[in-house]
């Protein structure tokens, strides 16, 4: 079994000393995703986005190109989240490379975006029909955004059956894991609340710097949680260290039962 502070822990011990480069690999994604957004608000507002109400709230609300952030979401953002894992896992392990961020349109583009966007389809199925049967699903498929930074090739329909059995009777243990940095990100919230009483034309700017603080803290715990439940999963032969890409495919090596 593992220990959330133990993860926590081991996190910290992590990111000692390149926080600052875990912080950039999160503020980076949060910029790039969030450029449509950007873009949308700015176009609504003559005078643009950073004189307008604030960032969240404005007088007048258009017509948002919701295509456009789907677009942005399917074929940047699921690229993105899991080269944002692999900096996690390898940052884990020493390797803080900011261009690792960006594997994710290097290595198997079209597997890591049907493995991905499968799983997040069959998680907002399970939303639709009821909350909590979606969150214990996405509890079951945590895992897999780092599965396929370890092998962007693994279809996701295998990726998905390994990342359950890493979280087999684990999953009320993972979104109490999930859970716990909701105070962080109410203290980042109180932050940004506070700067947008100073300075309120710049509450983007505020949230944009303030949430990769806590993100890069989440991330890094959550990739310590994979770490341990792979090496799990490898010593109850749930997965073989080829399915992480730890050692050469083998020839004759088949699927685990």
């Amino acid at each position: 079994m593992w220990d959330r502070t133990i993860l926590k822990s081991n996190a910290r011990v992590a990111l000692t000393g390149r926080y600052g480069t875990a912080y950039a690999a999160c503020l980076l994604v949060s910029l790039i995703t969030g450029v449509f957004d950007i873009m949308e608000r700015f176009r609504a507002e003559s005078s643009g986005w950073f004189f307008g109400d604030s960032f969240f709230y404005m007088r007048e609300q258009p017509q948002r190109p919701y295509y456009l952030n789907i677009v942005l979401a399917v074929f940047v953002g699921i690229p993105l989240t899991v080269g944002l894992a692999r900096f996690f896992v390898r940052n884990r392990f020493g390797e803080t490379d900011l261009r690792t961020v960006f594997s994710g349109f290097r290595r198997d583009y079209g597997n890591t975006l049907g493995a991905m966007f499968g799983t997040d389809l069959l998680v907002l199925l399970w939303m639709f029909l009821l909350i909590i049967p979606g969150i214990i699903k996405s509890m079951e498929y945590s895992m897999v955004p780092y599965i396929l930074s370890d092998n962007p090739s693994m279809p996701g329909g295998r990726a998905r059956q390994i990342s359950g059995r890493m979280t087999d009777g684990e999953k009320g243990a993972v979104f109490v894991l999930y859970l716990s940095f909701c105070g962080w990100y109410f203290l980042a919230a109180a932050a940004i609340a506070a700067g947008n009483r100073v300075f309120r034309p710049a509450a983007g700017l505020i949230s944009a710097a303030v949430i990769p603080l806590v993100t890069a803290y989440q991330k890094a715990t959550f990739a310590e949680l994979y770490i341990f439940m792979r090496d799990r999963a490898i010593r109850s032969g749930a997965a073989r260290p080829e399915e992480f890409g730890l050692v050469p495919p083998q020839p004759d090596a088949h699927p685990a039962a």
